[in-house]
């Protein structure tokens, strides 16, 4: 019963290890479509970001898409790494990953480091291609 409990848990792992790198690696890419690949298109969801961006709404995938492009575009990444000290809090019927982002406003040139917040949920959606995990919600709140 053990060994049946301990490979659970590794394959719960293995499965989610995969989409934190993806969030990771769209953020320092700048890459909206690789964070899209992770929204859900038959559900929309919540975006809460504070100023500079100022931004809080329930959106769908393809808004959800515009919205990270004209952030990356006038925001871009210099930092974005999930907290790697814990492991994912289970919520709600999914995961909470943790990270710190930081970004420059290219207007001001100042940086600004947050504090986001990534909710995850297990991908239910008929006939998707998509990920075993979907992003269900994002925020943010200054450090």
């Amino acid at each position: 019963m053990s060994s049946l409990g301990c490979f659970l848990i590794a394959l719960f792992y293995s499965l989610y290890s995969t989409v934190p790198g993806t969030i990771e690696r769209a953020f320092l890419e700048n890459d909206a479509g690789l964070l899209a690949s992770l929204f859900s298109r038959e559900a929309p969801f919540l975006v809460s970001l504070p100023e500079p961006i100022t931004f809080s709404d329930i959106i769908t995938d393809e808004q959800a898409f515009l919205v990270f492009e004209r952030i990356f575009r006038s925001n871009p990444t210099i930092e974005f790494f999930p907290d790697s000290r814990r492991a994912p809090v289970f919520r709600r019927g999914g995961f909470i990953l943790k990270g710190r982002w930081s970004f420059i406003d290219r207007e001001t040139k100042d940086q600004h480091p947050l504090q986001i917040f990534i909710r995850l949920r297990p991908n239910t959606e008929s006939r998707s291609r998509k990920p075993l995990w979907l992003i269900a919600e994002i925020r943010a709140e200054k450090i």
